[in-house]
């Protein structure tokens, strides 16, 4: 069976985030740990996934470490073309 995870510790229940949306042509999926979200913020982290996509993961993984790293950081961004 899959267990969808939210946090590192696996528990008896977990609530993961979850939201359906369209995912159209161009569009880019960003997928993280909340050590990325604590650390950068929103504004910065669209800038980053928008621009060069094979290099956002590391920019941003980067950037939270810059600004602390207190957390795990994991970091996953998809386009669909």
């Amino acid at each position: 069976s899959i267990r969808r995870q939210r946090q590192m510790c696996i528990r008896d229940s977990v609530e993961p985030d979850v939201s359906v949306k369209g995912f159209l042509r161009d569009d880019i999926l960003l997928i993280s740990s909340d050590g990325l979200t604590n650390m950068v913020k929103q504004e910065d982290i669209f800038k980053i996934a928008k621009g060069n996509i094979e290099k956002a993961p590391i920019r941003l993984v980067d950037l939270a470490n810059e600004n602390g790293g207190l957390d795990n950081i994991t970091v996953v961004v998809i386009k669909n073309i």
